[in-house]
């Protein structure tokens, strides 16, 4: 296997650990408010930071999914459109240079299901881990869109602190897409074998629902969202009767980091934030380490 092949598959393990994740044994993490380096990321504490790019042209990247018989990893290339904001490391640690958009598919903002659909069939699971090295010439670095978390890959995981503090993994998601669209995905476990065990996967590759987000507006701490049509399992609310923009959801980043034990995540240490959705607590990962 190729070098490149062994990043991607790796990366696909990597993410498999929570949104597709191994059957670890209940146990509690004792978390403790933390703060965090947020210009790094990888092997030691440290925010899982962005760079945020769009495509100045049509380009190819991988998709990386689980096969169903086996767990091994499926990796299809994908076209992505000319214009598609994509999210990519912060810093490379030597696996590309600075200049590149690079990222291992692994808490780095992903994209929309709506893009990868034609990947998805009854022989793989999992959300489909984007990767990717593109030079300068290829994309525009462009600033954070406002419905872009300031760290980790967009994931909101309900439950909030009391999740965190039994590892529940039994809990419903929401994403936030590079590309801009809202997706829901009830927990919905699901047991397939590997040569690692067991693994359990907890949503299925396509979300129960999803919108275009038409308008995000980043007020103080506070995110809205704009969409068409009400989201399933979401408080979002009607705000206007016609158009695209009918219902609003609000996101407030609570400002709550908590470092804490988890064996899924590298060195057994996970830092998690605290977010409200439409009045409801979530978390999302923002960084690990040894």
């Amino acid at each position: 296997m190729s070098s490149s092949k062994i990043t991607v598959a790796l990366a696909a393990v990597l993410l498999s650990l929570f949104s597709a994740g191994t059957a670890l044994a209940k146990t509690t993490s004792s978390p403790h408010r933390t703060t965090i380096d947020t210009d790094t990321y990888g092997n030691r504490d440290g925010g899982f930071a962005t760079n945020w790019y769009r495509l100045k042209s049509a380009t190819n990247v991988t998709v990386t999914y689980q096969s169903t018989r086996n767990s091994k990893a499926v990796n299809k290339q994908l076209r992505l459109p000319k214009g598609t904001i994509i999210g990519a490391q912060r810093y490379h640690k030597g696996l590309a240079p600075q200049k590149d958009a690079f990222t291992t598919g692994y808490m780095t903002p992903n994209i929309s299901y709506h893009l990868k659909s034609k990947l998805v069939n009854s022989k793989v699971y999992g959300f489909g881990a984007v990767s990717f090295k593109l030079s300068a010439n290829k994309v525009k670095q462009i600033v954070r869109p406002a419905y872009g978390l300031p760290y980790g890959s967009g994931t909101l995981y309900a439950g909030g602190l009391p999740a965190i503090k039994t590892l529940n993994r039994n809990v419903n998601a929401i994403k936030l897409t590079s590309d801009g669209y809202i997706e829901t995905y009830r927990n919905d476990p699901k047991e397939y074998g590997s040569f690692w065990g067991t693994l359990e996967s907890h949503y299925q590759s396509r979300p129960d629902s999803a919108e275009p987000i038409t308008l995000s507006e980043r007020k103080g701490d506070q995110v809205h969202l704009y969409y068409a049509h009400h989201l399933a399992g979401v408080n979002d609310q009607k705000v206007h009767q016609t158009g695209n923009m009918k219902y609003r959801l609000t996101i407030t980043n609570q400002h709550t980091p908590y470092q804490y034990n988890d064996p899924a995540y590298m060195g057994n240490k996970a830092v998690a934030s605290i977010y409200s959705v439409g009045g409801s607590n979530y978390f999302t990962i923002i960084g690990a380490g040894k």
